[in-house]
């Protein structure tokens, strides 16, 4: 038996991502499991709950190292990531990072950590990108107090401002838990500002939305990933239509290893996949680091680090599937897996090479994609000044 950790946020402000988390991960194991297993011994998948915080995620970890014996963590978000990142790569464990979007990964996430979906640092470029293309001059900000809603916000004002001319008329920072952000939401909308730009995890965010919606602000905002989920969406119909708009890693949904896995995601939840909860990265963390055991012939942690670059890179046989991976690889080849959530091909610093970002709206109580968005390279820059 073989087994792979799940370090995710089951209670807390990752919690409305659990579900189809869940449910993408165990598909995941179980096509693994249906196709021989991992150097013919089956998976089993093992759970811990990081209760969205630093210290959940130290102690998840701990408990699924040293008592369980896993050799392998996937499932984190950007809390967790960065609270394990060190012991992660003192202990030699390899780390999957499905929706890690925090800068502090763009440079140097470390050897044993790798991030399979886009960085913060192009989201807020994003938002400050639609705000620009939409005529937005005054946007005032909303940022939780937190690892991984801080940062898009902050890059959102260095973009907004040196690189849109954009003025930020009021910089609003709070503290999760609280029943009530009336004074906050004053503060921001008394600035009379063209927009709101909010980075909130779910439980501050709906409490903000629902008191945006009884006082009758109106307006508009951009949104950071965090609230681009499904009760998010179904939370009022006053922010459909383009009055709530949100950019996240988009799937390549044309790939044939999108299709398979959406065809069996739905008949286990009688749901599509939807990009703003990292499912399909979820499915793929999984695959690749079955793949990269079996090329590495090996659960040692060192070896699979060494082996994961190599079936996620350029140059070997494009696959689409653990089986196929398997046959490649057996058959001596070198191989190139193209996941479901899109290309897998990586970057020095163990990111993604070139990740897809989707426009969402609110439409019919969902979030929905209108559109593939191509980062002005121009306002990038701005962050390299």
């Amino acid at each position: 038996m073989i087994k792979f950790g799940w370090l995710n946020g089951i209670t807390g402000d990752y919690s409305s991502y659990y579900e189809p988390s869940q449910a993408a991960v165990s598909v995941a194991i179980d096509e693994i499991n249906d196709n021989g297993g991992v150097l013919g011994k089956p998976v089993e998948l093992v759970a811990a709950d990081n209760l969205s915080t630093v210290e959940g995620a130290v102690q998840g970890f701990s408990r699924l190292v040293d008592v369980e014996g896993v050799v392998a963590v996937g499932g984190v978000e950007s809390t967790g990531g960065l609270a394990i990142r060190d012991s992660a790569n003192e202990l030699e464990i390899p780390v999957f990072c499905p929706g890690c979007g925090t800068p502090e990964l763009d440079d140097a996430g470390g050897e044993y950590i790798w991030r399979i979906t886009g960085s913060d640092t192009d989201g807020g470029t994003i938002a400050a990108q639609f705000a620009r293309d939409e005529g937005i001059q005054r946007v005032a900000i909303m940022a939780q107090n937190t690892e991984g809603l801080s940062e898009p916000a902050d890059i959102f004002k260095e973009v907004f401002e040196e690189g849109v001319g954009g003025e930020v008329v009021a910089d609003v920072r709070f503290n999760p838990g609280r029943s009530s952000y009336q004074a906050e939401l004053a503060q921001a909308f008394d600035a009379n500002p063209d927009a709101v730009y909010l980075a909130a995890g779910h439980e501050a965010g709906s409490v903000i939305l629902r008191e945006w919606q009884r006082r009758g602000y109106g307006g508009k905002f951009f949104v950071s990933p965090d609230l681009v989920t499904p009760p998010i969406g179904s939370l009022m119909p006053e922010l459909e239509d383009g009055v709530a708009v949100g950019a996240i890693a988009a799937y390549d949904t044309e790939s044939p290893a999108y299709q398979s896995f959406a065809e069996r995601f739905k008949a286990k939840t009688g749901e599509d996949p939807a990009a703003g909860v990292y499912d399909a990265n979820q499915y793929d963390q999984y695959i690749a680091l079955a793949l990269a055991i079996t090329k590495a012939e090996s659960t040692e942690g060192a070896d699979i680090a060494a082996a994961i670059p190599e079936v996620l890179s350029p140059g070997g046989v494009e696959v689409f599937s653990y089986a196929d991976g398997v046959r490649e690889l057996e058959a001596g080849n070198e191989i190139n897996y193209h996941g479901a959530s899109g290309t897998l091909d990586l970057n020095d610093a163990n990111n993604l090479a070139a990740p897809l970002f989707g426009e969402q709206f609110i439409v019919d109580g969902a979030w929905t994609q209108v559109d593939v968005l191509e980062l002005d390279p121009a306002l990038s820059e701005v962050l390299d000044r």
